[in-house]
Parts: structure tokens; sequence; C-alpha cells
């Protein structure tokens, strides 16, 4: 549980950190927080019922911030492609 958790606050850092995201870095870590979750199913005699609580609370709170981190950046692109027709109709003018 402790490997999760680590993993956990990194995909935090990742996605709480201001500047882009590292799509590799994201993906590499959420494979190996499955593979952690995999090899936990495998064994749930070592699972206690608050641990596997507060595992659950983190996914949730990640799946959050990753959906929020989604929506700001289609949104950027939204207004990064607007300006740039904005530019192009302008050129067409000149």
């Amino acid at each position: 549980m402790q490997t999760l958790a680590d993993i956990d606050q990194q995909l935090n850092q990742l996605i709480n950190d201001g500047s882009d995201i590292d799509v590799e870095q994201l993906h590499q870590l959420l494979a190996d927080r499955q593979t952690v979750l995999n090899d936990l199913k495998a064994i749930p005699e070592l699972l206690d019922k608050e641990s596997w609580q507060e595992a659950i609370n983190r996914t949730s709170d990640l799946l959050a911030k990753l959906r929020e981190r989604r929506e700001l950046s289609a949104n950027q692109l939204k207004r990064l492609q607007h300006g740039q027709r904005s530019v192009q109709t302008y050129n067409q003018f000149r």
C-alpha cells in the first residue's frame, strides 16, 4: 500500500505542477499504479478496509484533478485555434 501511496503522491505533484504535464511520465506512473493495484488485488489478505478506502479516495481525487487539467487544456487549445483563425482571416484582407 505504501508503494501505491508513493505513486499517488508523484501523480499529484505532476498534475499540480503549473507547467505542461509530461505525458510520458504520466503514462508510466499510471501504468505503475495499475500494476501495483493488480498485485494488491491478487493478495487481498494484505489489504485492510481503511487503507483500501484511502486508496479509493486518492483515486477519486486524482481523476477529478486529471479531468480539470484536461478541460483547462481543451479551453486553451480552443482559444489558440480561434486566435489562429482570426489571424488567417485578417491576413486574407491585407
